[in-house]
C-alpha cells in the first residue's frame, strides 16, 4: 500500500530529471476517438491516446483536482508539450543521441527515490491510477535525449573569470541583507504573438495553485527554467540576484505566499516565497561542533546522598577535565550509557539550555552543569569548524553555464518548430 505521504512527495518530485509537460485529464478529448491522431510532427503522429494518457499522468504528478472544463482548457497546452518532445526526440535521433534502457531505468529510479517509493514501485503506483504502461517512459525518453543533446552544446558556452568575480562580489556585498528562498515557474514567450496565450496559461497554473496543487509538481511539469528539475527551487537568494521586477514582487510577499504572473522581457514568472531571513550576519560561515556529553541519571526517588555524589563527580570533572578524552574516561567510570560524542552538530540544532551552555565556550573546557529531565549533564566542545557557505567559483560557473544552456535550449527548440511541419488535428 502506498501512503498519502508518498503521493504528496510523488507530486513534488515526479519530473526530477527535467522540466516536462502541462496538465489535465479530458474526457471530451477521449470521446473524440480512442485511436485517432491528435497531431502530426514531420510525419510522426501523436495519437489521441498519447494525449489522454499524458494528461492523466501530469494530473497525478501535479496533485491537481481536475474537472472536464479545466481539462479542455489545458489540453491544447499539453499537446504543445508533446509536440516539443517529439521535435526534441527527432533532433536527438538525427544527431545520433541514444536513450538506453539503463537511462530509462535510472530516470524511474530517481522518481521513486524523490517520491519515497520503494524500488520498482513506480509502475504499480501509476497502474493503480489507471495510467497505461509505457506512459512514464514516453515522458522520460525525450527528457533524457534532450539533456544529452544539451551536453554536446556545453562547448559553445564560455564563462569568463570576470563574470565569476562579479557574481561572487555581488553575493559578498549582500551579506547581512535579507535573503529569500524562492520557487519559480517560468513560461517563456518566444513570439510576441503568443504573449496572450502564455499569460492565460499562467493564470490557469495560478488557479491550480490556489486550489491546492503542489507548486513543486507544477514547476516540474510547466516551467521552462533550469530550476524545474528541482521543483522550481532557486535556493537562498540575496537582494539583487533577481531581476528588478522579480525582486520587487518577492519583496512584497510573505513566506508561503505566491505572486501573480509577472511579465518580463523573457516571458511570465510565478514566484513563491518559501522563507525569508533578515539580517543574516552569520550567513558567510557554517559553524559545526563536535561535542562530548557527560550525563548522569538522577531519578526523583534517588537518595539525597547518592544525588550529591553524582553531582560531585560532575563538579570535579568541571574543575579538572581538559579534554574530551578525559570526559570520556569519567563516563566509563560512571558506566553512563547516555554519555558520548556528537559530531558535526549545528548550534541551531541544540536545545535551549545546551545551546546557552556552549555559547562562547572555549574548546576543551567543560560547561556548567545543566539540570535536565532524568538527570544532569555537562558538555565540552571537542572541535569547532567554521566554513564559508558562499558558493565556490565552480558553483557560480555551473550556475551561469546552466543559465546559458537554458537560453540555447529554448533557441534551438524555436528553430526546430520553425523548420517543422506540424499538423494539429483536434
Amino acid at each position: 500500500m502506498i501512503s498519502k505521504l508518498s503521493i504528496s512527495k510523488f507530486a513534488n518530485t515526479f519530473a526530477v530529471i527535467g522540466a516536462a509537460a502541462l496538465i489535465a485529464f479530458s474526457s471530451p478529448v477521449r470521446a473524440q476517438s480512442p485511436v485517432g491522431v491528435a497531431a502530426v510532427v514531420n510525419d510522426d503522429p501523436i495519437s489521441i491516446i498519447d494525449l489522454v494518457e499524458r494528461i492523466k499522468l501530469v494530473a497525478v504528478s501535479s496533485n491537481i483536482r481536475m474537472t472536464p472544463e479545466k481539462s479542455n482548457e489545458m489540453a491544447p497546452q499539453i499537446l504543445q508539450q508533446l509536440i516539443n518532445e517529439k521535435l526534441q526526440m527527432q533532433e536527438a535521433e538525427r544527431r545520433g543521441v541514444e536513450v538506453t534502457d539503463e537511462d530509462i531505468a535510472r530516470g524511474k529510479s530517481m522518481i521513486e527515490q524523490g517520491a519515497g517509493l520503494p524500488d520498482g514501485a513506480l509502475d504499480p503506483f501509476l497502474a493503480q491510477r489507471q495510467i497505461a504502461a509505457g506512459t512514464i517512459e514516453n515522458q522520460i525518453r525525450p527528457q533524457v535525449a534532450w539533456q544529452k543533446l544539451l551536453g554536446t552544446m556545453r562547448r559553445e558556452v564560455q564563462i569568463s573569470e570576470t563574470e565569476i568575480d562579479e557574481n561572487l562580489e555581488r553575493i559578498v556585498n549582500n551579506q547581512g541583507k535579507p535573503r529569500n528562498r524562492v520557487q519559480e515557474i517560468f513560461l517563456p514567450v518566444d513570439n510576441p504573438q503568443d504573449s496572450t496565450r502564455v499569460y492565460q496559461n499562467s493564470l490557469e497554473i495560478l488557479n491550480a495553485l490556489n486550489q491546492g496543487a503542489e507548486f513543486g509538481g507544477l514547476a516540474q511539469q510547466f516551467s521552462a527554467s533550469a530550476s524545474a528539475a528541482n521543483g522550481g527551487d532557486l535556493g537562498w537568494l540575496y537582494a539583487g540576484e533577481l531581476a528588478g521586477e522579480l525582486q520587487q514582487a518577492v519583496n512584497q510577499l510573505e513566506p508561503g505566499q505566491t505572486s501573480q504572473p509577472i511579465q518580463t522581457i523573457r516571458g511570465y514568472h510565478i514566484l513563491k516565497l518559501l522563507d525569508r531571513r533578515v539580517g543574516d550576519a552569520g550567513a558567510i560561515t557554517d559553524v559545526r561542533l563536535d561535542l562530548y556529553q557527560l550525563f548522569v541519571p538522577i531519578t526523583p526517588d534517588m537518595p539525597k546522598d547518592l544525588v550529591d555524589s553524582k553531582v560531585a563527580v560532575l563538579q570535579n570533572t568541571q574543575q579538572n577535565a581538559n579534554s574530551c578524552d578525559a570526559m570520556a574516561a569519567v563516563a566509563v567510570d560512571l558506566g553512563s550509557d547516555m554519555s558520548g560524542e556528537m559530531k558535526g552538530i549545528s548550534p541551531s540544532e541544540l536545545s535551549g539550555p545546551i545551546s546557552q551552555a556552549v555559547n562562547n565556550l572555549p574548546a576543551g573546557k567543560p560547561s556548567n552543569i545543566i539540570r535536565v529531565d532524568g538527570g544532569a549533564l555537562m558538555v565540552m566542545i571537542c572541535n569547532k569548524t567554521e566554513e564559508s557557505n558562499l558558493p565556490s567559483r565552480q558553483d557560480i560557473e555551473n550556475r551561469l553555464l546552466m543559465e546559458r544552456l537554458d537560453i540555447l535550449a529554448r533557441r534551438k527548440l524555436r528553430e526546430l518548430r520553425r523548420q517543422a511541419f506540424i499538423d494539429i488535428r483536434i
